[in-house]
């Protein structure tokens, strides 16, 4: 459940495309977001852009159709979500909330921890879970096709 509240957050965040929030939350679209070192960000969320964390962040981050590349000793206080996406952490970082991956790779170190839970769904399997859906809906359509045609011509005798 807690999967789904955050993908809603991400989703508001994009569409309002700026932040009202702590004044550290960044959200792009596009657009890259670096967070320097020395710097405390926010929640962090972005389509189609790359997050750089060389600094850390106190909040969530959620990333679609991107990239999230992190300097070791870094830490990510919230949870990290991806979708069509690709995450490098360097060693000894830390994610103290949950890391939930769809369709996404993740380049994790043994000396990097994540504290809560670990929900992926890798490539192959998601790929096959999406194609799912649309071969029940060609085939219904096939099936329809196929009963309307059928009364249409005349049988054979």
């Amino acid at each position: 459940m807690s999967k789904l509240v955050f993908a809603a957050f991400l989703a508001l965040a994009l569409l309002r495309h700026g932040s009202h929030g702590s004044g550290q939350d960044r959200v792009a679209i596009f657009s890259n977001i670096n967070i320097d070192e020395g710097q405390t960000a926010g929640d962090v969320a972005c389509a189609f852009c790359t997050v750089t964390i060389k600094g850390d962040v106190a909040g969530d981050v959620a990333v679609l159709f991107g990239t999230i590349s992190a300097d070791p000793d870094r830490t990510i206080s919230g949870d990290v979500a991806l979708l069509f996406s690709t995450l490098h952490l360097g060693d000894n970082d830390r994610i103290n909330g949950d890391l939930a991956s769809a369709l996404s790779t993740t380049d994790i170190p043994a000396s990097a921890s994540v504290r809560g839970d670990r929900a992926v769904l890798s490539s192959g399997l998601g790929l096959a879970l999406l194609a799912v859906p649309i071969v029940i809906l060609a085939s219904i359509i096939g099936l329809i096709l196929f009963l309307v045609r059928r009364n249409r011509y005349p049988y054979p005798v």
